[in-house]
C-alpha cells in the first residue's frame, strides 16, 4: 500500500509540475512564437554547459551542507535525491522539493528534522549567493545611477559577512523552529559557515557566466557587462525564490531580467531574452532530471545482476 501510495504522489507531483509549465508557455507562446531566432550556437551550447555545472555543484553543495548537520547519505544519492527534487520547484511553496528529497533520506533513518534545517540553510545560501553576485554587480552597473552608493555598497558587502555568523543564522532557524514546534540549529562554526557562502558564491559565478553566455548568444553584449548581466540573473532568482506564490518565480524573474537588461539593450532583446532564459532553464533541467533517472535505473540494473 505503501508503494502503491508513493507511485500516485509521484504521479501526481508530475502532473502538477506538467500543468504549472504549460500553463505559462501557453500565456507567453505569442511572444515565444515572434522571436526572431539569430542565436550563435557555440555560446548557446557553453551557457548550457557552465548551467548544468551549476546545477550539478549545487546539488553536491547539498550534500556538503547535510554533513556539517551530520545527517547525510551516500554521495551519489545525495546528488539523485537532489536531482529528483528539481521540479518542485515549479509547484508553488518550495515544500514539494523539500519533500521530493525526504524518501532518500528517511530510508536511511536520518532525522527530518535535520533534513529541513538543511533545506532551510541551502535556500539561505543560495539567496545569500545571489545576493552578494547582485552586490557585485551594482560595480559594473551600465549609468551613473549608483556611482554615488558604492560606499554604501560596500558597506553592504561587509554587513553580508557580518549576518552569516552561525548565531544570527541559529537565531532565525530557532523562530522558525518555534512556528514548526520543532528544535531547528545547525552545528556550524563561523569558519564552516564562510566557507559554505564563499562555495555558494563562487557557483553562483558559473550561473551568472551562463546566463552571460546565453544572453551573448542572442545579442552581443560585451565582456565588460559580464558581472552585471550575472547580477541581473541572480537578482531574478532572489525575487523569484522570495515570490513563494509563483512557481519557480514565472513571470516575476522574467520581469526582473527585462528590466535589468532593457538598460543596455533595446526592449525586444530584452523581452525575448528573458522568456529565452526560461526555455534554457528548464530544458537544461529537464535533461538532468531525465540523466539522474537513467543513471540511478543503470546502477540499480547493476547492483540487481551483481546480487544474482
Amino acid at each position: 500500500m505503501k508503494k502503491k501510495l508513493m507511485q500516485i504522489i509521484k504521479i501526481l507531483f508530475f502532473l502538477l509540475v506538467i500543468y504549472f509549465l504549460g500553463s505559462y508557455f501557453m500565456a507567453n507562446w505569442e511572444e515565444i512564437r515572434n522571436i526572431h531566432w539569430q542565436i550563435d550556437a557555440f555560446s548557446l551550447i557553453l551557457s548550457f554547459v557552465l548551467y548544468f555545472g551549476y546545477i550539478i555543484t549545487l546539488a553536491s553543495l547539498w550534500h556538503f551542507i547535510t554533513k556539517l548537520n551530520q545527517c547525510s547519505i551516500r554521495h551519489f544519492d545525495a546528488v539523485i535525491a537532489y536531482l529528483y527534487s528539481i521540479p518542485g520547484k515549479y509547484i508553488p511553496g518550495k515544500v514539494f522539493m523539500l519533500a521530493a528529497r525526504c524518501p532518500a533520506y528517511e530510508k536511511q533513518n536520518r532525522p527530518l528534522s535535520k533534513i529541513t534545517v538543511c533545506f532551510l540553510l541551502e535556500n539561505a545560501c543560495t539567496l545569500l549567493g545571489a545576493a552578494f553576485l547582485f552586490l557585485i554587480s551594482l560595480f559594473f552597473f551600465p549609468n551613473d545611477l549608483l556611482k554615488n552608493y558604492k560606499y554604501l555598497t560596500i558597506l553592504l558587502m561587509i554587513a553580508f559577512f557580518v549576518c552569516i555568523h552561525p548565531k544570527i543564522m541559529n537565531f532565525f532557524l530557532g523562530l522558525a523552529g518555534k512556528l514548526a514546534k520543532k528544535e531547528m540549529r545547525i552545528p556550524v562554526t563561523y569558519t564552516d559557515m564562510l566557507k559554505t557562502v564563499i562555495l555558494f558564491i563562487l557557483n553562483w559565478l558559473v550561473a551568472g557566466s551562463g546566463f552571460y553566455m546565453l544572453v551573448h548568444a542572442v545579442y552581443p553584449v560585451p565582456m565588460s557587462q559580464w558581472l552585471y548581466v550575472g547580477g541581473i540573473y541572480g537578482l531574478s532568482t532572489i525575487i523569484g525564490i522570495l515570490a513563494l506564490f509563483a512557481p519557480s518565480g514565472l513571470g516575476v524573474r522574467e520581469g526582473i531580467l527585462t528590466a535589468g537588461l532593457c538598460l543596455i539593450m533595446p526592449e525586444e532583446y530584452a523581452i525575448s531574452i528573458s522568456l529565452i532564459s526560461r526555455l534554457w532553464q528548464t530544458a537544461a533541467e529537464i535533461l538532468l532530471v531525465s540523466g539522474a533517472f537513467l543513471v540511478n535505473q543503470a546502477v540499480k540494473f547493476r547492483q540487481k545482476k551483481t546480487a544474482e
